[in-house]
């Protein structure tokens, strides 16, 4: 078994794009804002929007949370400067932070999180029957030779095609060309199936694959079998696409935090929504846990167990997590840390939208060596706030060297396409 772990540098991707900033100005004040129906007690569960209103807001103590915890949780993930922090519990939205009364329902750039609705799309296409995880994707894509033809999808799900990668190259296509057909033409790195590798295109490549299956756009798709059943209107989002006008798979969906939120709670719900199985139970269960390659990562989803290069020390007497959350956590993850965090044993979904945490002070105070990670002392205050279950505290941040290093081999690839 063999994992390369990458870390991306946002140069690199700012410059090959040619993308203007993804940094919005910070809207309203910066306290955190609490959401109560004003009433001593509140129903246990908000149960599911219908189409066109929130969640339904109660009083965090009707649903188990510490209401000064919360708020000091929202505040702190504030002050690192998010755009938005949603929190719901039992279908309820029991906490958003100050800037969320502008920022709610604009699209916000969400970066890698866009890779997790590809994949929510293909659960989906799982669920209709118009797909299989492993399929060969040369029973989609016509024309492939035999070695591209037998990947699986669920090879490109789980980022282990063994395709050769590099950050440049892949964006330079994905910005100017037919990314699928360039990525398909990609030598192989390593045998497929064996090493993890946390790829670019390759995700498009599962968008020409749902196309190819469901023989239409994968926007009019998304749009009809999974943002229209849940209320996500066509204001909330914007999705770009590639030189050949194919949607992109990596990045790019531009959506509102109000939006993101009804996708975690579709996941929270094994995906079932106002009675109708919309992604998969089975898919969602396979998709959230590890695999031997990448234990901390699933279907295009991150995932909360196995090794990982975070500098989280975990509790005494524990398996190592990636975050301070229960194991069964998973989230859709973006650059600058956008986070769509699925907690299913607190039926918990958190939304964080917004800039680099790191561009901002820590209010708490920071740590020699290292500005303290934000998601770390987030996630710790807001199982801190947790009064119904018992969660185990994984103590103060503890600054770790990380080991996360650039391979410069993966950052271009002179003698590959468009370079050599």
């Amino acid at each position: 078994m063999r994992r390369r772990t990458l870390s991306v540098c946002a140069g690199v991707i700012l410059a090959v794009m040619g993308t203007s900033s993804c940094i919005s100005p910070l809207l309203g004040d910066t306290a955190g804002e609490i959401r109560s129906d004003g009433r001593e007690s509140a129903p246990a569960d908000c149960g599911q929007p219908d189409g066109s209103s929130l969640f339904g807001a109660t009083d965090p103590a009707a649903v188990g949370l510490s209401r000064g915890r919360l708020a000091a949780a929202v505040k702190y993930s504030t002050a690192r400067g998010a755009q938005s922090v949603r929190i719901y519990r039992h279908g309820c939205l029991v906490a958003k932070s100050g800037h969320d009364n502008y920022t709610e329902r604009m699209r916000l750039p969400s970066w890698s999180m866009t890779k997790g609705m590809v994949s929510v799309a293909m659960g989906r296409a799982v669920e209709l029957g118009l797909v299989n995880v492993d399929d060969q994707i040369g029973g989609y894509l016509p024309d492939l030779p035999a070695d591209k033809a037998s990947l699986t999808l669920r090879q490109f799900l789980n980022q282990i095609t063994g395709l050769r990668f590099a950050w440049a190259n892949d964006l330079h296509v994905a910005g100017s060309e037919d990314s699928v057909t360039r990525t398909l033409q990609r030598p192989f790195s390593a045998e497929p199936g064996t090493e993890f590798v946390y790829a670019q295109t390759t995700v498009t490549v599962l968008v020409a694959v749902l196309e190819a299956a469901a023989g239409e756009d994968l926007q009019s798709f998304a749009d009809r079998e999974i943002f229209q059943p849940l209320g996500i209107t066509r204001d909330l989002w914007r999705w770009a696409r590639d030189g050949s006008g194919r949607t992109q798979g990596f990045a790019f969906l531009d959506m509102a935090p109000v939006a993101w939120a009804r996708i975690g709670q579709l996941l929270l719900d094994n995906g079932m929504w106002n009675g109708t199985q919309l992604v998969n139970a089975g898919y969602i269960s396979q998709g959230s846990r590890g695999t031997e390659e990448a234990p901390d990562y699933g279907f295009l989803w991150w995932t909360n167990t196995g090794p990982n290069g975070d500098p989280i020390p975990p509790p005494e007497g524990q398996t190592e997590r990636r975050w301070p959350y229960p194991d069964d956590t998973f989230s859709l993850t973006g650059l600058f840390e956008q986070r769509v965090t699925v907690i299913p044993s607190l039926d918990m979904v958190v939304v964080r939208m917004g800039p680099p945490t790191d561009m901002f002070g820590d209010p708490i105070g920071e740590s020699p060596g290292i500005r303290p990670k934000w998601e770390y002392r987030f996630s710790r205050m807001l199982m801190q706030s947790v009064e119904d279950v018992n969660i185990a505290d994984p103590g103060p941040f503890v600054y770790h060297k990380e080991d996360l290093p650039v391979s410069a081999d993966n950052l271009i690839d002179f003698g590959m396409y468009p370079f050599g």
